[in-house]
C-alpha cells in the first residue's frame, strides 16, 4: 500500500505542477480528476470493504506426527466490487511443545472470494492452533485500509504414531468391565453377581443364581471389584524422547481398548504439578485423553509421576504400567 501511496503522490505532484505552469482547461480536468480519485475509488469500494468476511479453516481436525498441517483462510465479498488486496498476519503455535512460527500474507484482488493456505511440517506431537492477526483490506486503488473483523482460530492435534508394546501381562480380571448391578444384598449391601473364580469364598456363592445357569456365580460388592490398570507418563523432557512416550502410551492404550479393558491415564501439569486423570473406556474417551495431554505444556524438566503416591482403588493394590521415551520403555508394577 506504501508503493500505491508513493506513487500517487507522484501522479498527483505532476497535476498540481500542470496546473501552475499551464493555465488550460485541460490541466484544470485532470487536476481534479487526480484529486477525486482516491475519494472515487473509496466511494465504489466501500460497501465491498465493510461487507468482507473472513473464515479460517483447518484442513482436518487430526493429522499424524511428519505430515503436513494445512489451514486456509477464505475472504468472501458479497457485493463483488473490486478490492485491491488484503493483508494479514498468521500466528501458529504448538500448546505442548511451544513452538510459535508467523508468517505475514497477501491476498489480491478479493471479488468476490479468495482463498489462501499456509501448510506446517509437524516435526513434534501438540495441539496446534492457527490465528489470524492484523486483517486489513484495501480499496480498488489500495490507497486506504480497513480492519475486518479476525476469524476465529483453528485448531488440530499433531497426533502420535501409536507404537505395538507386544504381549500385555494383566492379573486376571483387571480393567474387565464392571458387572451390572442386580439389585441385590448381602447383610444390607448391595452386590453385583459374576462368575465364580478359583479362590472365591464359597460364602459368597449365589445358589439359586447358581442353580438357575448351572455353573457356580459368586456375589460381589463394589469393594471386591478388580482394579482398572493404570498407565503413567511423565510430561516432561526432550522433545524426541515426549514423542517416542506417546508413541507407545497409545500403543498400550489402543492395546487394552482391543482387549476391552477400561484403564487409566495419569501424568501431572508439569508447570503447577496438578494431577491429571482421565478414564479411557473407549476411543472417543481415549481421544479425549489425548487431546488434554497434548494441550498441556512440555518443559525440559518437571516433577515425575513417579514421585507422588498413587491413591489406591477398590480392590487392592494399583497395577501401573509407566509409560517412557527411553530405550527401556515399559515398566510395570
Amino acid at each position: 500500500m506504501l508503493r500505491r501511496r508513493v506513487l500517487y503522490a507522484l501522479v498527483l505532484l505532476l497535476a498540481v505542477l500542470g496546473q501552475i505552469l499551464d493555465v488550460g482547461y485541460l490541466f484544470h480536468f485532470i487536476f481534479f480528476a487526480v484529486l477525486c480519485l482516491p475519494l472515487l475509488g473509496l466511494a465504489v469500494s466501500l460497501p465491498a470493504m465493510l461487507g468482507c468476511r473472513a473464515i479460517l479453516d483447518a484442513s482436518t481436525q487430526r493429522v499424524a506426527r511428519g505430515g503436513t498441517a494445512t489451514w486456509t483462510l477464505t475472504l468472501t465479498n458479497p457485493f463483488g466490487l473490486p478490492l485491491a488486496r488484503a493483508s494479514c498476519r498468521v500466528r501458529v503455535s504448538n500448546a505442548m511443545t511451544q513452538e510459535l512460527h508467523t508468517a505475514r500474507a497477501v491476498l489480491s484482488r478479493v471479488a468476490p472470494e479468495e482463498r489462501r493456505a499456509w501448510t506446517l511440517e509437524t516435526d513434534h506431537c501438540g495441539a496446534a492452533e492457527c490465528r489470524v492477526e492484523r486483517l486489513w483490506v484495501c480499496d480498488c486503488l489500495g490507497l486506504f485500509a480497513l480492519p475486518v473483523r479476525r476469524p476465529c482460530a483453528a485448531a488440530l492435534l499433531i497426533v502420535p504414531l501409536p507404537e505395538d508394546p507386544g504381549p500385555i501381562q494383566l492379573p486376571e480380571g483387571a480393567g474387565l468391565p464392571v458387572p451390572q448391578h442386580r439389585g441385590g444384598a448381602v447383610y444390607g449391601e448391595l452386590y453385583d453377581l459374576r462368575p465364580y473364580r478359583p479362590g472365591d469364598s464359597p460364602r459368597m456363592i449365589h445358589w439359586k443364581m447358581t442353580a438357575k445357569r448351572d455353573e457356580p456365580v459368586t456375589r460381589e460388592s463394589p469393594e471386591d471389584q478388580r482394579p482398572l490398570p493404570v498407565l503413567t507418563l511423565d510430561h516432561f523432557g526432550p522433545l524426541d524422547r515426549m514423542d517416542r512416550a506417546l508413541d507407545r502410551l497409545e500403543g498400550y492404550s489402543r492395546a487394552l481398548l482391543e482387549q476391552e479393558r477400561p484403564h487409566e491415564v495419569r501424568w501431572l501439569h508439569p508447570v503447577n504439578g496438578a494431577p491429571r486423570c482421565r478414564l479411557v473406556a473407549g476411543e472417543r474417551d481415549w481421544e479425549n485423553c489425548l487431546a488434554a495431554i497434548l494441550a498441556d505444556p512440555a518443559p525440559l524438566h518437571g516433577r515425575s509421576i513417579l514421585a507422588e503416591p498413587m491413591a489406591r482403588q477398590s480392590g487392592g493394590a494399583i497395577y501401573q504400567i509407566h509409560v517412557t521415551g527411553k530405550e527401556d520403555p515399559y515398566g510395570q508394577t
